[in-house]
């Protein structure tokens, strides 16, 4: 999954790098971590994501799929005024969603096609076309439970 990350650079060497994860920040969680050094800030960051998420789904309160990452509108958010570089980061959350089973599956080429070119557009938050459809399930199983 893409997060997307606030650094706050440091203004002199004895500060360190300040990181915000604020797909993860809400009522009753947040996510923080700090590096020392700038090549520091994925392993940093990706630590602090794993261990806020598997504490958000062993409270029972969260799933994987209530994660909600807007790129855009962290920028612009004075809660987020400190950070004045914004990066993004692919973080594997598998483990916390089951194991992987390969399917067969039959659809139709025009829609094959759709499914490709929106995983090869250059905005795209999808690896490849299982993640896609993996995505587009999840989607359409939480809307199935909202109406119920």
């Amino acid at each position: 999954m893409f997060f997307t990350l606030g650094i706050e650079t440091p203004n002199d060497s004895d500060t360190a790098y300040g990181i915000v994860v604020p797909a993860l920040c809400n009522e009753k969680y947040s996510c923080y971590s700090a590096a020392d050094k700038e090549h520091d800030i994925p392993a940093m960051a990706t630590e602090a994501i794993l261990l806020t998420v598997q504490d958000m789904i062993e409270s029972g309160d969260y799933d994987v799929n209530d994660i909600h990452n807007d790129h855009v509108s962290y920028k612009n958010n004075d809660e987020y005024s400190h950070c004045d570089t914004w990066v993004i980061i692919d973080v594997d959350l598998s483990s916390f969603v089951g194991k992987q089973k390969r399917i067969n599956i039959t659809l139709p080429d025009i829609l094959i096609d759709r499914i490709d070119n929106a995983v090869k557009a250059p905005n795209s938050v999808y690896r490849d076309r299982s993640n896609f459809l993996a995505a587009a399930a999840i989607n359409e199983l939480a809307t199935q439970n909202k109406a119920r």
